[in-house]
């Protein structure tokens, strides 16, 4: 009996190492994001469970704005950011380098905008006006664009700093002239007598969003993040095959109506891993985006340094 009593005293032993073994656990990812329509392909993959069967438990952490995920990404209070190429070359450009963006999510194509009162009929109307915008974020970029195409500079408004949430609900609330916002806010100004002056599809390619991740992150979970990755892409194809349902999955995430979100992904191209391969490949379109984009915080003097594009964007963990 003994020798019979020791195996099956050694099997449950065995089977209680094999359950707690790490080559059985989940990998545990911190995702850091804002609420935009951009992110359409991680929020369909999360509510789809593709994470969990890639063996990824995901945690995640919402912000008010794209730049609030660099802080902590840096910090390594979280694994993944999902952020703007803006926020990227920003902190490149004030010598952080420890950063790689490793997936293009999508690009804005008129989900970001400035919109203005009813009696601010031209972006050269708002001479004078008080324009609401987060300075030194991405919507201060699509601001000086629009200032740009009427000849204007920002010396010619008057700004009002606040996160491109509150800037919406202030134009509506009448505190504001113009708001450079996304959307839904884009929608609900509309909506509300208020039209845009100047949209991201007027700037094309000029805010691109991006899965950032550190050096330290990519060298020790290299695998992780390509099964991230892999997961985000079957959240875009699926949307893409089941738009019905994905709009219902996006709506429940950024808490809008299916019919807002399916008007919102009009003005978004959001990516899969084939229009990576191509954005990220040899002379792709997501190198000079960056380029074009550390000229202009130059410009600002937000930057000092110089953005090496190689070195921040990466197809590497493409399949």
């Amino acid at each position: 009996m003994l020798p019979r009593l020791f195996k099956r005293c050694s099997a449950a032993a065995l089977l209680s190492l094999s359950v707690l073994s790490p080559a059985f656990a989940k990998d545990t990812l911190h995702v850091a994001h804002d609420q935009w329509i951009g992110y359409s392909g991680f929020f369909v993959a999360n509510a789809k469970g593709f994470f969990d069967e890639a063996d990824l438990e995901i945690k995640t952490t919402q912000f008010s704005g794209p730049g609030d995920t660099i802080p902590p990404l840096i910090a390594g209070h979280i694994d993944v950011g999902l952020t703007t190429l803006y926020n990227l070359a920003l902190a490149a450009g004030k010598g952080e380098s420890s950063l790689n963006a490793v997936y293009l999510l999508d690009t804005s194509n008129g989900a970001d905008a400035v919109v203005a009162a009813p009696d601010v009929k031209s972006v050269a109307d708002l001479k004078g006006k008080r324009v609401a915008v987060s300075t030194g974020e991405v919507n201060h970029l699509l601001l000086t664009a629009a200032l740009q195409s009427a000849n204007l500079t920002e010396a010619d408004v008057k700004l009002v700093n606040m996160n491109a949430d509150d800037a919406g609900a202030a134009l509506l609330a009448g505190r504001v002239d113009a708001a450079v916002t996304w959307e839904p806010w884009v929608t609900r100004a509309s909506a509300a007598g208020g039209h845009a002056l100047y949209t991201s599809a007027d700037a094309a390619d000029l805010i691109l969003d991006s899965i950032v991740v550190t050096d330290a992150t990519l060298e020790k979970r290299r695998d992780a993040i390509v099964r991230f990755i892999q997961a985000v892409d079957r959240g875009v194809q699926y949307l893409r095959e089941h738009p019905q349902e994905g709009q219902e999955i996006i709506a429940k995430a950024l808490e809008i109506s299916p019919e807002d979100a399916a008007e919102m992904l009009t003005g978004d191209k959001v990516y899969g891993i084939a229009e990576n391969k191509v954005l990220l490949g040899a002379n792709g379109k997501g190198y000079d985006s960056l380029a074009a984009v550390a000229d202009f915080l130059t410009q600002l003097g937000l930057i000092s340094q110089p953005v090496d594009g190689q070195a921040l964007l990466t197809g590497d963990l493409l399949p």
